[in-house]
């Protein structure tokens, strides 16, 4: 079989597993919340390889040009909102299976009471985003489409949702934009209108 045709196949698969889980059934992008408390979010790229480095650069470089948000890059994992990093494997099963080209934890939260008895969260350790080199090598990749695949993680904790949108980072299919765009600008500007920096 010739590669663009299991290139296509993939990608086929990735669509049709997409529509069964369910995510292609949002029609809201915002959320109802933000994904942070600020606008201001530090990160720290967790990835040993050059490769991914610059992957993760250019989707951070790429959702600060909207100036709505603003990721500061960080020294230390254990100070950042966000860790991007990678992983040999997401959710990959099979050609059939194909997974998520990233997935997510939550961050670790600290709860401490104050003198009044009310009980306050803090993040005490940032979410952390990992890319599947698996499923991107996979599903023939390059490196504009890992970007923009990298972007869509970014935007999905920052409190954007998957859309069927054309135009847009957030688009649930293989064909999409491969970087933030207006609609996700007005989107994210929605979400994060009384935050402060």
């Amino acid at each position: 079989m010739s590669s663009l045709k299991k290139k296509f196949l993939l990608c086929l698969a990735v669509i049709i597993g997409f529509g069964c889980l369910g995510v292609g059934s949002i029609s809201a992008q915002a959320k109802a919340k933000p994904g942070f408390p600020r606008k201001t979010i530090t990160y720290h790229i967790n990835s040993t390889g050059s490769y991914y480095r610059s992957v993760w650069r250019k989707a951070v470089k790429d959702w600060n040009k909207l100036k709505i948000v603003k990721l500061v890059k960080t020294g230390r994992a254990s100070d950042a909102d966000l860790i991007l990093t990678t992983t040999k494997n997401v959710g990959f099963k099979s050609y059939s299976d194909s997974g998520s080209p990233y997935d997510y934890g939550k961050g670790h939260f600290v709860t401490k009471e104050g003198e009044d008895g009310t009980l306050t969260q803090t993040q005490d350790w940032g979410y952390s985003l990992r890319l599947s080199r698996k499923l991107m090598k996979r599903m023939y990749f390059d490196k504009t489409e890992r970007s923009g695949w990298a972007e869509t993680a970014i935007g999905d904790m920052l409190g954007l949702n998957w859309t069927k949108h054309y135009d847009s980072v957030m688009n649930n299919t293989s064909f999409k934009s491969d970087k933030p765009t207006k609609y996700d600008k007005k989107n994210l500007k929605k979400l994060y209108k009384n935050i402060p920096f």
